[in-house]
């Protein structure tokens, strides 16, 4: 199973470095986003009895069509069907290659475009992408997004406190689809409001100064 792990990362990057008029620090991200949410999917599936190994390739694999289509909420279809001509050169059963390409087809709408029965496997693809979208790299990039150090002190301050408010309806009113997706999701939540509640003290002390 290690070489089967180290030949998908292989090929996952190959897949994502090839992609054309797409800069290489996005590439980058996109592969280390991949990585970090096929660990994220390791430890929910040792916590709720999963196949590691289903939830492993297909958290590799999820944004594996990423670049090959401009309509975003269609990537993990097209990701499906990029991994699967790909799993099939791999000494896989039928039933691991379908639930592999069910789990990366379902992950951004819920919709894989056929039947398929749902799998546990499927639900935990799906938290562990959004964990890692909360996850503390999400701060500096959201930071980086807004483009924060081209605006005013009060412009920023109005950001980050609505930023916040939008955390805390997070915490308070979504769950995901497992119980231990939903714990790790909400304790990243947690983190996120935080930081930001301790920058906005900053921002505050600063405004109380420049009015002083």
């Amino acid at each position: 199973m290690e070489n089967i792990i180290s030949l998908t990362k292989e090929f996952l990057w190959n897949t994502l470095n090839k992609s054309m008029n797409i800069d290489d620090i996005e590439k980058k991200y996109r592969y280390e986003h991949s990585l970090r949410v096929s660990h994220i999917g390791k430890q929910i599936s040792k916590v709720e009895g999963a196949d590691t190994f289903i939830v492993e390739i297909g958290c590799l694999l999820h944004y594996v069509g990423k670049f090959q289509t401009e309509v975003n909420r269609d990537h993990g279809r097209v990701s499906a069907k990029v991994a699967k001509v790909f799993l099939e050169t791999l000494n896989l059963s039928n039933k691991q290659i379908d639930d592999i390409c069910y789990a990366i087809a379902v992950h951004v709408d819920g919709e894989a475009g056929y039947s398929y029965e749902e799998t546990l496997e499927s639900k935990i693809v799906t938290d562990s992408d959004n964990i890692d979208r909360f996850g503390a790299y999400r701060i500096y990039q959201s930071l980086d997004w807004d483009n924060i150090k081209q605006l005013k002190i009060e412009e920023t301050y109005e950001k980050i406190s609505n930023r916040i408010k939008s955390l805390e309806k997070l915490v308070e009113g979504y769950d995901l689809q497992t119980v231990e997706g939903t714990r790790l999701f909400k304790d990243n939540i947690k983190f996120q409001i935080q930081f930001y509640n301790r920058y906005l003290l900053e921002l505050e002390n600063t405004l109380i100064e420049l009015n002083h």
